[in-house]
């Protein structure tokens, strides 16, 4: 989502790069919410942040974090936990921030 600085200007150049390897797994984060895409075989995933959540790419004219509800205060936050075995990865668990 390039319109929401959402992208990078090598970020093409980069995928073409790994393309010729068969196991490649993108972690990406910054954008503030779970994502999880393919690009041919490369799989992308990005988690939700602590510090503020953002609304969905383009849902909203301008990207701005989502206002602060303390009915729901942790609403739009996470994190992920990544398990890898025998230089692969066999599980990949997203968690909400809950209230202890």
């Amino acid at each position: 989502m390039p319109d929401w600085d959402w992208a990078t200007k090598d970020g093409k150049q980069v995928v073409d790069l790994l393309m010729p390897y068969k196991n490649v797994v993108i972690f990406y984060g910054h954008i503030h919410q779970e994502n999880h895409h393919m690009t041919g075989h490369i799989a992308h995933h990005s988690a939700k942040g602590l510090m503020f959540p953002l609304p969905a790419p383009g849902s909203v004219p301008k990207k701005a974090p989502i206002p602060w509800d303390p009915a729901q205060p942790f609403k739009g936050l996470g994190f992920r936990s990544v398990e890898e075995e025998k230089d692969k990865i066999s599980e990949i668990k997203e968690f909400p921030v809950v209230k202890g």
